[in-house]
């Protein structure tokens, strides 16, 4: 087996290289432009845990996923494609849409092109996110609640989506959808094109006692999972193609988590004595989100083992090490 991971040394991306090296016998390739190191200047790999087949079966290819073509697909072997690679902030994306478009939208119709060229027909994986749904109808949301996007982010990925699906829709190309609800853990940057994901951002500050800010009053609520619950997932999709291609997923909790909550439980790990701020709300957040997973359990037998507890723990001590 041979496996391409788009995003490879990002934060999805390492962890699920770590997962792949444990559970599978595969050769793994990476494709990353290393982007994320120029305001995250971290060794991404420093979380493999067995270094030495990690330098006997990876290979990573510094290169914009977008720039991939079929013949080099074709030439590697390549049998699963796990796109995780994409541009991922809310406001960010608000402000240079058309960057994002490019990145997420454009880019991977560009990548399904070539995909069709191939003459090995990879399983396509590709990362999508909650955000396609918007403010909820209902919870917990499954994967027919419809879709809403608020952002333009949720707008390229939700677009991304259907151009994989079409894929498989129209000439039975193998093709999943995950839709990862809100992950946090280890190598998550706490400094992304000058924007962070909130628990990267909210354990930073906390750890060096500086004031959290909480936009708005603190009462929207997200379903956080931590990544190694996350990659597990994937890894069963991919192991489960009969079961999966054609299907979209949900990965999460099934449990709501106040931002003001989250705030005051990282501030209670960590020892922090930071003060609550309030600022405006964002006219982009979702008021909550809560994952309806039963299709994924049902089909994949997947549940999150991980408690907010234990992997914020694990999460503060990372960070706590990193800012030494």
């Amino acid at each position: 087996m041979k496996i391409l991971v788009t995003g490879s040394s990002g934060f999805y991306g390492s962890h699920l290289i770590d997962l792949l090296l444990k559970e599978t016998d595969a050769e793994i390739y990476g494709v990353d432009n290393l982007h994320r190191l120029e305001d995250f200047p971290v060794d991404p790999f420093e979380i493999i845990e067995n270094k030495e087949q990690f330098n006997e079966r990876f290979v990573n290819w510094e290169m914009d996923y977008r720039d991939l073509k079929a013949e080099k697909i074709d030439e590697s072997g390549i049998d699963t494609l796990i796109h995780l690679a994409a541009l991922v902030s809310i406001p960010e994306s608000m402000e240079k849409p058309m960057e994002y478009f490019e990145s997420n939208e454009k880019g991977t119709f560009n990548l399904c092109q070539e995909l069709l060229k191939t003459k090995s027909k990879p399983f396509l994986i590709y990362a999508s996110s909650p955000e396609v749904y918007g403010n909820p109808i209902y919870t917990p949301m499954d994967t027919d609640h419809p879709c809403r996007p608020r952002s333009f982010y949720a707008a390229t990925k939700l677009a991304a989506e259907k151009q994989c699906m079409v894929l498989h829709e129209w000439y039975k190309y193998p093709v999943s959808v995950i839709r990862n609800f809100n992950t946090y853990g280890e190598n998550q940057s706490n400094s992304y094109r000058g924007y962070a994901a909130v628990v990267p951002e909210f354990v930073t500050r906390a750890l060096k006692n500086e004031k959290i800010k909480i936009h708005g009053n603190g009462k929207q609520t997200r379903d956080l999972m931590y990544v190694k619950d996350a990659v597990e997932a994937y890894v069963r999709v991919m192991k489960e193609r009969e079961k999966t291609q054609g299907e979209v997923f949900n990965i999460g909790t099934g449990i709501q988590t106040s931002i003001l909550d989250l705030a005051k439980k990282i501030m209670e790990i960590s020892g922090s004595s930071s003060e609550i701020v309030y600022e405006s709300e964002r006219a982009a957040d979702l008021e909550r989100l809560e994952a309806d997973c039963s299709k994924t359990e049902k089909l994949l037998k997947w549940k999150p083992e991980y408690t907010i507890d234990k992997g914020l723990d694990i999460t503060i001590s990372w960070f706590k090490k990193l800012l030494e």
